[in-house]
């Protein structure tokens, strides 16, 4: 199975002191028993590296980025492509409420690449995700 994380999830898996870091660690563990493999893109490690940055520190950040260099989590790299295919799916909301920018390269390039399925804990992309597959 080929699965694609966003930023929220990855958070919460590196962060003990996530609310859903457990519920992310049992994921992880249940997933890799299988043939699993996990996909971020550079978008998804800049945001949780900022995020990280901004929240916890600098020591954090780059402890948040050795682990994740370790992890065995491939790193996908977005073309152009991707990023107008994000762009047409902002551009096509109806409202401003909607998914942002990140989450919209995120669901592009789960549907460049073929990805159904998406490890994460925001509601919003979840139901985005619903929806595409109809």
């Amino acid at each position: 199975m080929t699965i694609f994380m966003d930023s929220s999830f990855l958070i919460a898996l590196f962060n003990k002191d996530d609310e859903f870091h457990q519920k992310a660690e049992e994921t992880v563990r249940k997933l890799e028993k299988g043939e699993t493999r996990f996909f971020v893109s550079n978008i998804v490690l800049a945001e949780t590296i900022n995020f990280i940055f901004r929240h916890q520190g600098l020591q954090q950040a780059k402890k948040f980025l050795e682990a994740f260099k370790k992890s065995g989590i491939k790193e996908i790299f977005l073309a152009k492509e991707i990023f107008e295919i994000g762009y047409q799916y902002l551009f096509t909301q109806k409202t401003r409420r909607g998914l942002n920018l990140f989450d919209c390269l995120h669901l592009a390039t789960m549907k460049s690449l073929g990805i159904k399925n998406i490890l994460t804990f925001d509601k919003e992309l979840q139901k985005a995700i619903g929806r595409l597959r109809g």
